[in-house]
């Protein structure tokens, strides 16, 4: 079966913000959940997931395009992340 490279994109895509959020909702302050995520298990299935998304994008491009892809990504997701929690309380918290 012979799948086209944004069908990779996309399920690196996929994999790597479940990966992202996964690591945020294992962590103390994260603000989505009343209780965070037992922290072993949230960080070892993060890291897998990015693992996946690295190689389902290498699959569409060259390595080190796909590495510097997902660690921007998450770099990204993990700000975006913080902000939508805040906002969550910003909104809960309004009159």
């Amino acid at each position: 079966m012979n799948l086209s490279p944004a069908t990779f994109q996309f399920a690196a895509c996929v994999a790597i913000a479940s990966g992202a959020a996964s690591l945020y909702l294992g962590a103390p302050n994260q603000r989505w959940l009343s209780r965070r995520l037992p922290a072993r298990l949230s960080r070892v299935s993060g890291a897998a997931l990015l693992l996946i998304g690295v190689v389902l994008w290498s699959g569409a491009v060259e390595l080190s395009t796909a590495i510097f892809a997902t660690l921007v990504m998450t770099m990204l997701l993990l700000i975006v992340f913080p902000c939508l929690g805040a906002l969550r309380t910003i909104i809960g918290n309004a009159p």
